[in-house]
C-alpha cells in the first residue's frame, strides 16, 4: 500500500506535540512535528486549560506537517482524563475546562458524598472516588452556576471538546468517558443514577463513540487560514492517553491477560487488561480502578506517583546552582549501594512542589530510619521505593485476578531511567519488556487506522514492528522478600508517623 500519513495530537498537563506516523503497511514511524506549552493558566481564581491556545498550536503544527510530509489522510486527539468543557446551545464554549487540580470542588465534597457513598460510587462506576474526578466536577459546577441546569447544551471531555473546535463535530470516546465516573460498571452507557444525583440530563452528554468514530473533515475555515490541503479526516480515536498507549504495546492478544503494564512518566499507572471491570470489596480497598479500553476492555489500574520526586529534586537543587541532568542523577544512584531504607512516593507529604529533599528526611526520621550520606543514595531510595511501589500494586493485581502475570511492559519517557526499570525487574522478578517511549502517540495513529478499517483491532503485529521492544531481565535480589515487607511496614507506619501538616509547621518556624 501506499504510505498514509496521519497525525497524532498527544496533549499532556504539561506540554502538548504534533506527532506524524508514516504507515507502510506493515509498520509506523512516527516523527515529532511540533511541540508546544501546554500548562494551565490561574485566573479569576480559578485554574482552567487555555483551550484555545491548544486549537491554535495545533493548526500551526498542522501546517508544519504538511510542509514536511505532504497530504496528510487524518488526525486525532489524546489527552489526560477527567476534565471537560460546556458547550451552550448555540454550540459555543459556555463553560471553560478546568484543570483537574482546580480547588473549586473542595467546597463541595462533603455534600457530594452524602448523596452517593464512596462504596457505592465504585458499585455504581467501577470508580475510585477522588476529587479530580468528572462526576464530581461537574456537581461543583452545576452548583456553582444553577443555570447551566437549563442553558448547558452539550459536556464534551477533553479530546471530544478539542476536535469539535477543529470538525464541527462533538463525541465522548469511550476510554476517556470511562475516567469521568459516569458510566455503568458493567456497560458502555451513561449511569442514569449518577446523572441524576448530579442534576445532569442525559441529553446534555455528547454521544458516546464506542470504538471510535470518523467525526469528518477538518472545518474549511481552519483549513483555509493555514492553508491545508483539503481531505484529511478528524477522527475520535483513543482519546485517553494509557488507552492509547496500550494499542501500541507489542502484546499478542493471547498474550494480553497476562501481562501487566506500568505508563511510566511524572506520574505511574499501573495495571492490566480484563475481560470486565473488576468491582468487590478487595478492589475497593486496594484503591484500584476500572477504566476502558479502546476496543472495549477493562484496564484495573491504581494511579501512582511517578517520578515527580526525581524531578522537583532536580528542580530545587538546579535552584541551589547544581545544575544536574536526569543522566547524571541516574549514574549516582547506580554507583550507590542498595539501600534498605525506603518512602512512600504517594504519601501525600510528597504530592505538592517545594522542598522535596527536606521532605524525604523528614519522612525517613519520622519512620525512624536513618538518613542517606550521599545524594546518589537519597536518589536511590526514591527509585527502589518506586519499584517498590509498583510491585504493590501488581501483587495486589494478581491476587485480585484469575490470570497468572508472566511479564510487565514499561512504557513512556520514564523508561530512559535504565535503573528504574532494573530495579522494577528485580523488585518483580519478572523480565520488563520496555518500550515504545512514545507509546500514547504510536497508539492514537492506531487507533485512527482501526477506524477507518486499515487495520484490525488486533494492530499487536504493526505495534511489534514500530515499537521495538528490549526485555530486561531480573538479577538475584538476595534481599528482595525482606525489603519489600520492610517498604510495607514503613508505608503503614507512616500514615500516622508522618504529616505533611506537621511538616509545614517545622518549616514555618
Amino acid at each position: 500500500m501506499a504510505t498514509e500519513n496521519l497525525i497524532a495530537v498527544d496533549l499532556g498537563a504539561s506540554s502538548g506535540r504534533v506527532m506524524s506516523g508514516q504507515f507502510n503497511g506493515k509498520r509506523i514511524t512516527l516523527k515529532e512535528q511540533f511541540r508546544f506549552s501546554n500548562l494551565p493558566v490561574q485566573v479569576t481564581g480559578g485554574l482552567y486549560w487555555d483551550y484555545m491556545k491548544i486549537v491554535q498550536e495545533i493548526k500551526y503544527g498542522l501546517s508544519i506537517a504538511q510542509n514536511d510530509l505532504g497530504e496528510l489522510a487524518s488526525m486525532s486527539i489524546d489527552t489526560w482524563g477527567v476534565d471537560y468543557g460546556v458547550l451552550s446551545q448555540r454550540g459555543e464554549v459556555l463553560l471553560a475546562p478546568h484543570s483537574y487540580r482546580d480547588t473549586r470542588v473542595q467546597a463541595y465534597t462533603d455534600a457530594f458524598t452524602q448523596r452517593i457513598t464512596p462504596r457505592n460510587m465504585f458499585q455504581l462506576t467501577g470508580q475510585q472516588p477522588a476529587d479530580i474526578n468528572t462526576n464530581l466536577q461537574l456537581y461543583a459546577d452545576w452548583q456553582r452556576y444553577p443555570f447551566l441546569a437549563d442553558q448547558a447544551g452539550t459536556i464534551l471531555l477533553m479530546p471530544g471538546l478539542v476536535s469539535y473546535l477543529l470538525s464541527g463535530v462533538g463525541v465522548n470516546e469511550f476510554s476517556i468517558a470511562s475516567t469521568t465516573g459516569l458510566l455503568t460498571s458493567d456497560a458502555p452507557s451513561w449511569n442514569r443514577a449518577v446523572l441524576d444525583m448530579i442534576g445532569i440530563k442525559p441529553s446534555q452528554l455528547a454521544d458516546l463513540a464506542y470504538g471510535g468514530a470518523v467525526l469528518g473533515e477538518l472545518l474549511p475555515a481552519i483549513r483555509d487560514e493555514v492553508h491545508l490541503r483539503p481531505g484529511m479526516k478528524v477522527i475520535a480515536g483513543a482519546g485517553h492517553d494509557t488507552a492509547a498507549a496500550l494499542l501500541a504495546l507489542p502484546i499478542p492478544p493471547r498474550e494480553r491477560w497476562r501481562t501487566a503494564f506500568i505508563s511510566c512518566g511524572t506520574w505511574s499507572i499501573v495495571g492490566r487488561e480484563t475481560e470486565a471491570p473488576i468491582i468487590n470489596d478487595a478492589a475497593y480497598a486496594a484503591g484500584l480502578t476500572n477504566e476502558g479500553c479502546f476496543d472495549g476492555h477493562n484496564r484495573l489500574l491504581k494511579n501512582i506517583t511517578g517520578l515527580w520526586i526525581i524531578q522537583e529534586l532536580q528542580r530545587e537543587w538546579s535552584f541551589q546552582g547544581e545544575m544536574i541532568d536526569f543522566g547524571a542523577m541516574t549514574d549516582e544512584a547506580r554507583a550507590a549501594r542498595t539501600q534498605d531504607r525506603f518512602i512512600d512516593p504517594s504519601h501525600p507529604l510528597f504530592s505538592t512542589p517545594g522542598r522535596m529533599e527536606e521532605k524525604i528526611r523528614f519522612f525517613l526520621t519520622a519512620t525512624g530510619q536513618s538518613l542517606p550520606r550521599s545524594r546518589g543514595a537519597l536518589l536511590r531510595i526514591v527509585l527502589q521505593s518506586l519499584a517498590l511501589s509498583y510491585k504493590q500494586v501488581i501483587t495486589q493485581l494478581q491476587a485480585l485476578t484469575s490470570e497468572p502475570m508472566d511479564s510487565v511492559h514499561m512504557f513512556g519517557g520514564g523508561i530512559q531511567n535504565g535503573l528504574l526499570v532494573q530495579l522494577t525487574a528485580d523488585a518483580l522478578g519478572l523480565p520488563v519488556v520496555t518500550g515504545p517511549i512514545e507509546a500514547s502517540a504510536l497508539g492514537n495513529i492506531i487507533s485512527q487506522l482501526i477506524v477507518t478499517g486499515v487495520l484490525t483491532s488486533d494492530a499487536s503485529e504493526v505495534a511489534t514492528a514500530s515499537a521495538q521492544p528490549t526485555t530486561v531481565a531480573p538479577t538475584s535480589e538476595k534481599n528482595g522478600a525482606a525489603h519489600f515487607q520492610k517498604f510495607q511496614d514503613i508505608q503503614a507506619l507512616a500514615k500516622t508517623a508522618v504529616s505533611a501538616t506537621v511538616f509545614d509547621q517545622q518549616q514555618a518556624e
